[in-house]
């Protein structure tokens, strides 16, 4: 036996986000503000989301435009563009588990009188910058889903009941564009899966042509795993309403997403409300309109003297017109219709585009999670909630089945949430129908990891009852061998730590995974070490080690 000394030192964060990421399971959406989530990362993990979603502005940031026609591509704006890097700086901090999308946002008019024809210049340099895109900075593989489009509704010709909106022309772009986006998935082994969206007020629109031309891509071409919905309703029930026909009448079966949701336009009307009796109850005047109380307890947040929680929610909730658990409504019809990813408004920062409110301004904020620009910071630093939604938030995630899943190479680590039935069977099979895997849930154990898959594979994993009724259900895939050398990584999941080696070729015979010396599992309760090494023995006798330091 002889010994191979080969130390890898990677540098690799200690994720510790703690969310799923798979059906119904909660986002945060950033829009077109895609350096944000870098700033806000101990917040994303304390929130447990499973998604961070973002949008970028495709002719605006990065094609050249004249009279009404796009003319060109700005290459080295998209190549130097710092949002797209803190975009995928913030990925790389969050992890495995915290899916990444990018919506593609093309408002075409505001750059063409129509949407170009396929095989025309002005369409051919759309694509030029999207591919551009994906490869700066390793975008593309950083990303779980690309959505092409973002409410073409308003974005071709203005679609409405009363106006042209070139359907047709819209619908051959999206074909053409989900065929380019899989060529370019097949050239540079990019495995984002394709949408098209976001529609948005679908249930408003019935006479749309842009609605049937985009479900028209989703129903018939391959490429296209699902659709996108945007759901900015009126009424409560317009979420119910929206999902039931896109199902039902358009006959969508692929999966949905929703990237965008709130209720902002019930809120609106009422943004120059007095405060009335209760204004004069909690020390204010009856007088004194929403807008203005905003913009005080804003000062006063940032003083560092907010009002409370319990203030700030019994105002909205002493009018008949708040529509109260309005989260919780959405919740369940996203559960109802068997929503993918969903991402809300995440946060309002101190400071944000909307300094000052006045009678006309929109109340975005008021959607949003945490809630630190109206009731400051907690004790460690983080935003306090917004208690309108917060509980609701907290309900629908910590009721998952699936807390965390972190698919490897070989393996697949599953945290079981709350919501789980810990008397069910988790069953595993792969993409011929072969059920690889069978077996009862560990009742001392919140988790289980799946080993001896078969790397770059599809699986289709479920928890059942006894009868075979399905609890829970996704579909996976292993991740690809990308490399010719053994690498070692590890990963912080809902307090364990998670030790993968990805890359290992067919002549290694066993491996050994010690901590500070001290011999482990790959899924491990010790976070308190500082070397994580990697023993791997070949088939021939020699042995390899692999190093990697700890980061907190």
């Amino acid at each position: 036996m002889y010994m191979k000394m080969k130390a890898f030192l990677m540098f690799v964060l200690l994720f510790l986000c703690s969310m799923g990421t798979k059906a119904q399971d909660l986002g945060a959406n950033y829009n077109e503000n895609i350096d944000y989530p870098i700033t806000e990362i101990e917040m994303l993990k304390q929130s447990k989301v499973s998604w961070v979603r973002g949008f970028v502005n495709i002719p605006n940031l990065f094609l050249q435009n004249e009279n009404g026609k796009i003319v060109g591509v700005k290459e080295n704006a998209i190549r130097t563009h710092i949002p797209t890097l803190k975009f995928i700086q913030a990925k790389k901090a969050l992890g495995d588990r915290v899916k990444f999308i990018l919506s593609l946002k093309i408002p075409f008019e505001l750059y063409t009188d129509t949407v170009p024809k396929v095989g025309t210049k002005e369409m051919e340099y759309i694509f030029q910058a999207t591919e551009i895109l994906l490869k700066t900075y390793d975008m593309a593989k950083n990303i779980e889903i690309l959505v092409m489009g973002n409410e073409p509704e308003w974005e071709n010709a203005l679609d409405t009941d009363l106006c042209h909106a070139d359907g047709e022309d819209y619908r051959a772009f999206l074909n053409e564009f989900a065929n380019r986006l899989t060529t370019w998935k097949q050239a540079n082994g990019w495995t984002f899966d394709i949408y098209a969206g976001a529609l948005n007020r679908v249930s408003e629109l019935p006479k749309s042509e842009t609605v049937p031309a985009v479900v028209s891509v989703v129903n018939n071409n391959p490429n296209v795993v699902g659709l996108d919905l945007h759901v900015h309703a009126l009424k409560i029930n317009q979420a119910e309403d929206d999902f039931r026909i896109i199902r039902d009448k358009y006959g969508v079966t692929k999966k949905l997403i929703c990237t965008e949701f709130s209720m902002v336009r019930a809120l609106n009307p009422h943004v120059a409300d007095a405060l009335g009796e209760w204004g004069t109850k909690h020390g204010y005047t009856a007088g004194m309109k929403i807008y203005e109380y905003l913009n005080l307890i804003a000062e006063k947040a940032n003083a560092g003297t907010p009002v409370s929680a319990t203030e700030f929610k019994s105002l909205f909730e002493s009018y008949a017109w708040y529509p109260k658990n309005w989260y919780k409504t959405f919740y369940e019809v996203f559960k109802k219709y068997d929503t993918y990813a969903i991402t809300g408004r995440f946060s309002v920062v101190p400071g944000g585009a909307r300094a000052v409110y006045d009678a006309k301004t929109e109340m975005w904020e008021l959607g949003g999670i945490y809630f630190s620009r109206y009731l400051g910071l907690d004790a460690d630093g983080f935003y306090n909630p917004n208690p309108l939604l917060y509980p609701d938030f907290i309900a629908a995630r910590d009721g998952l089945a699936v807390s965390s899943l972190v698919g490897g190479q070989r393996e697949l680590f599953i945290s079981w949430g709350n919501g789980a039935d810990k008397t069910g069977i988790l069953s595993v099979t792969d993409e011929n129908g072969t059920e690889v895997v069978r077996r009862s849930l560990d009742s001392e154990n919140d988790y289980t990891l799946v080993e001896n898959l078969v790397p770059g594979t599809a699986y289709h994993v479920a928890l059942l009852k006894s009868d075979d009724a399905v609890l829970w259900k996704d579909d996976v895939k292993t991740k690809s061998v990308t490399g010719k050398f053994p690498l070692l990584k590890y990963q912080q999941v809902d307090g364990y730590m998670l030790v993968q080696l990805l890359n290992l070729p067919d002549d290694v015979s066993s491996y050994k995974v010690k901590l500070d010396g001290q011999e482990i599992n790959i899924v491990n309760k010790n976070l308190n070490g500082q070397i994580l090494t990697a023993e791997v023995t070949y088939k021939d006798g020699s042995v390899e080690m692999l190093s990697t330091t700890i980061r907190k």
